[in-house]
C-alpha cells in the first residue's frame, strides 16, 4: 500500500477575506457562496453607498429602515456603522455582535458581523464587505462534547446546518479567547463514479464508513459534519492545523485499508486542511474546499494542507 504524504500548495489560496484583492466576479461568487451557507452579505461604495445585497441580506433586512445596535443595544450612528469604520481605516473588524431593528416595537435581531476592504490593483479601494449570520437561530451550545441525538442517522455526524453553527461558535471562541482551531473538508474520490459503478447503497455505506471511521480515530472534542451531498467537515479545536494533520492522515489511511479489494476499484479520500487566522466560516470553508480540490486534482487519496500563515 503506498501512502501519500500531505500535499503542500505551490502558491497561497486567493481569497478576498484573505488578501483583501476581488474583483466582481469573484464578488458575485462569494455572496452566492455566503447565500449558501445561510449568510448576508452586503456591498458598499467606496462613498459608503449600498451596491448590492445578496438575497440572505435581503430576507434578513427586508425592505424597511434598519436601526443598527451595538451588542449592549445602544443605537449606532451612520459613522459607528461597520462599513463605514472600515472605510475610514481600511482595517478589517472581525466577529462582532450587531443587532438589527427593522421596527420600533420589535426585538432586535442578533448578528455575527464581519467587515473588510477590497481593494483595486492599484492598491485604491473599491469597496467594502459586510457578512452577517444570524445568531438567534443557532442552537444553544455548552462547553461539553456535542450530544449524539442531533447526528444524523446514516452517518452518525451532525447535519450541515449543525455543523455550520458550531463552526460559527468556534470562531468566535477563538477569536474571544485566542485558542487554535481547525478546520478540514474531506471526500471520497470519484464519488459519482462509485454511485454510478455500484449504486447509491454503496455510495451511502460509504458515507456511512466514514462517519464510524471519524468517531474511531479522532478524539471526543472534534466535531464533524456532513457538508453538501458526498462531503464532510471536520472541527478540530485546540489543535494548530500540522497536528491536525496527523490524525486526519490516520483517518485517510484507515479508509484506504477497509477499502481496498481485489475485485473492484478501491476506495480512497480526500481532504484540504487549514487553520483558522481570524476570517469567518465562509471564508474558512471556502479555503478547505480548494486545497481539497487541490488533492484530487493531484491524484486524489491525500491531504492537502495550508501552511502558508506560519
Amino acid at each position: 500500500m503506498h501512502a501519500h504524504r500531505p500535499l503542500m500548495p505551490d502558491s497561497p489560496f486567493r481569497l478576498p477575506l484573505v488578501d483583501l484583492c476581488a474583483d466582481d466576479a469573484e464578488i458575485g461568487r462569494y455572496a452566492a457562496l455566503l447565500d449558501n451557507l445561510g449568510i448576508g452579505l452586503l456591498v458598499f461604495n467606496a462613498d459608503g453607498g449600498l451596491q448590492l445585497r445578496n438575497p440572505q441580506a435581503s430576507s434578513l433586512l427586508g425592505d424597511a429602515e434598519t436601526r443598527w445596535e451595538d451588542e449592549n443595544g445602544t443605537a449606532l450612528s451612520t459613522d459607528q456603522r461597520l462599513e463605514m469604520r472600515v472605510l475610514r481605516t481600511r482595517k478589517a473588524i472581525w466577529q462582532q455582535t450587531l443587532g438589527i431593528k427593522l421596527e420600533a416595537s420589535a426585538a432586535a435581531i442578533c448578528c455575527n458581523a464581519s467587515a473588510f476592504p477590497v481593494l483595486a490593483e492599484d492598491g485604491s479601494l473599491r469597496c467594502v464587505l459586510l457578512t452577517l449570520s444570524e445568531l438567534t437561530e443557532h442552537p444553544k451550545q455548552t462547553n461539553e462534547a456535542p450530544q449524539r441525538a442531533a447526528h444524523n442517522p446514516l452517518t452518525g455526524v451532525y447535519p450541515q446546518a449543525d455543523i455550520l453553527h458550531l463552526l460559527a461558535d468556534e470562531g468566535r471562541r477563538a477569536t474571544r479567547y485566542g485558542t487554535p482551531f481547525s478546520l478540514a473538508l474531506i471526500g471520497i474520490d470519484h464519488f459519482p463514479e462509485l454511485c454510478r459503478a455500484r449504486g447509491a447503497q454503496a455510495g451511502e455505506r460509504a458515507l456511512a464508513d466514514i462517519g464510524q471511521l471519524c468517531g474511531e480515530s479522532l478524539r471526543d472534542a472534534d466535531m464533524v459534519g456532513r457538508f453538501r451531498a458526498d462531503k464532510f467537515l471536520l472541527i478540530l479545536p485546540n489543535v494548530r492545523v500540522n497536528d491536525a494533520t496527523i490524525g486526519l492522515e490516520r483517518l485517510r489511511e484507515l479508509f484506504e485499508t477497509r477499502h481496498a479489494s481485489a475485485d473492484a476499484e478501491p476506495l480512497t479520500i480526500s481532504g484540504g486542511v487549514s487553520e483558522f487566522t481570524g476570517e469567518d466560516s465562509a471564508a474558512l470553508i471556502e479555503r478547505v474546499r480548494s486545497l481539497l480540490a487541490a488533492a484530487r486534482d493531484a491524484g486524489g487519496n491525500r491531504l492537502c494542507v495550508n501552511l502558508d500563515f506560519f
